[in-house]
């Protein structure tokens, strides 16, 4: 992908899923923990799809950012090349939701990564997605470290010593 070789990939707080700056969207916060990336959320009204509902793009956009939060600080910066996910039940809105991502293999520029969504005061499985990922490389063929956004909570001892 050479847009991935050419292209900077910066954060500039507008991300729809965890950009500070964006009015209208998700606001995640995520904890990167034991080699996961988690992060909980309760979804108000204007992110509905049917009544009551959380809208599946939605749904699917929490799943991809927590994978992107568990590949970009575990291995590196890339970009999601596709994606699977599978709706177990109905996501309710304005329910405390535990997303949690992580990477599952990791083989060059390719990463495999998964996530789950759960009801996070019953640990009820409502969505659950993989996706593989193409990781950016420096001139020594080393992934592209990413930076910390202001919406990620460094809580693993070891990659609070890796980013310095």
């Amino acid at each position: 992908m050479a847009f991935l070789k050419e292209t900077s990939l910066s954060d500039d707080g507008y991300c729809f899923a965890c950009g500070l700056y964006n009015p209208h969207g998700l606001h995640m916060r995520v904890r990167l923990e034991d080699g996961q990336a988690r992060c909980r959320i309760s979804l108000p009204p204007h992110f509905q799809g049917w009544v009551d509902i959380a809208h599946g793009g939605v749904v699917s956009t929490l799943l991809d950012e927590i994978m992107a939060y568990a590949v970009l600080f575990y291995v590196g910066q890339g970009l999601t090349t596709r994606m699977e996910t599978t709706f177990r039940r109905p996501v309710p809105l304005q329910r405390e939701l535990e997303v949690i991502g992580w990477v599952e293999e990791h083989r060059g520029r390719m990463v495999r990564a998964a996530a789950k969504l759960e009801l996070a005061d019953q640990g009820l499985l409502l969505a659950e997605a993989q996706a593989r990922w193409l990781v950016k490389l420096d001139a020594q063929g080393r992934p592209v470290p990413a930076e910390l956004p202001a919406s990620a909570q460094v809580c693993d001892p070891a990659l609070q010593r890796r980013l310095g």
